[in-house]
């Protein structure tokens, strides 16, 4: 599947929410301030206004606890707080052309709130990944001792390590010592 950039940027930003959350890449919540969140929305690209406030701060760590369930294996799951925030957010759509994006759909408007903004990319870029059945490019590292999301944009499908923790390296050292361990 040829995935749009647009697309593709929302579910990196998505996988990077989930990764903020503390125990992930940091014991701390790496959104726990606007400051922060304005960088994090800032390094995504965000268009409008990236002036974060307490309240995005809050609806941000919502949005991270609703949508960890795109790690789980049920859909119906995905849809409902897909669905959910579908309710809670004031649903603007129209296309938009900016920087290097070319066009692309904006769900919530230019003046909405921050953390609405996020909410409607989100549930947008899942929309479209349950649509398209390629919802299974999002999931949780295979390292053992790790919990981070990852995204997968291979065209088989066979990423199965994080970029946070380096767990891909950690798991093939380990593979490694083993078989020279028994001898192999």
């Amino acid at each position: 599947m040829l995935i749009p950039y647009d697309v593709r940027s929302n579910i990196q930003m998505l996988v990077d929410l989930l990764n903020t959350a503390p125990g992930i890449s940091s014991a701390d919540d790496r959104l726990a301030s606007p400051e922060n969140l304005s960088r994090f929305v800032r390094d995504h690209d965000f268009s409008g206004s990236v002036d974060a406030t307490t309240l995005d701060v809050r609806v941000a760590s919502v949005l991270r606890e609703r949508f960890r369930v795109v790690l789980g294996e049920d859909v119906r799951e995905v849809v409902a707080a897909v669905n959910l925030t579908f309710d809670e957010i004031r649903v603007q759509p129209r296309l938009v052309e900016h920087d290097h994006w070319g066009w692309h759909l904006h769900a919530a408007g230019d003046r909405s709130p921050l953390g609405e903004r996020m909410a409607s990319d989100i549930a947008l870029v899942l929309t479209d990944l349950i649509r398209t059945g390629d919802l299974e490019r999002l999931r949780a590292c295979a390292g053992d001792d790790c919990s981070a999301a990852l995204a997968d944009f291979t065209r088989n499908h066979s990423k199965r390590f994080c970029d946070v923790r380096s767990c891909a390296n950690r798991t093939h050292l380990a593979a490694s010592r083993a078989r020279r361990a028994s001898g192999d």
